[in-house]
């Protein structure tokens, strides 16, 4: 338990702060171990390296500006397609920021609410 001393009163927090935040300590070793990462987007070769990097726990903010403004929109959905299925047998999620950012999940331990 840890305290912290305020001017009037001391204040006393329960357990941990994932606690805190609504998370079980079962669950709480997991969520430790993912990093997130921005990562540049610019050509339908990397489909595979961000697959990689979610096999290695990653949560992935990926700038697709480059690779809208270099790729046939048909290519783009092809190989977004490619990478929703890879994250359905995986369990992970995907989900848009604004039109030119994406969040790709590792897993069904983190998902997106759209």
């Amino acid at each position: 338990m840890a305290r912290f001393k305020g001017k009037k009163e001391d204040i006393e927090l329960l357990g941990s702060p994932q606690e805190a935040m609504g998370f079980s300590k079962e669950f709480s070793s997991l969520l430790q171990n993912f990093l997130i990462k921005k990562y540049d987007f610019s050509s339908l070769d990397q489909i595979e390296d961000i697959k990689k990097l979610l096999l290695g726990r990653r949560i992935l903010i990926i700038n697709a500006t480059e690779i809208l403004e270099k790729v046939d929109l048909s290519e783009l959905k092809r190989g977004i397609e490619d990478l929703k299925a890879f994250l359905r047998e995986n369990g992970g999620s995907m989900g848009r920021l604004g039109d030119q950012y994406l969040i790709v999940t590792p897993n069904s331990y983190v998902k997106i609410s759209n």
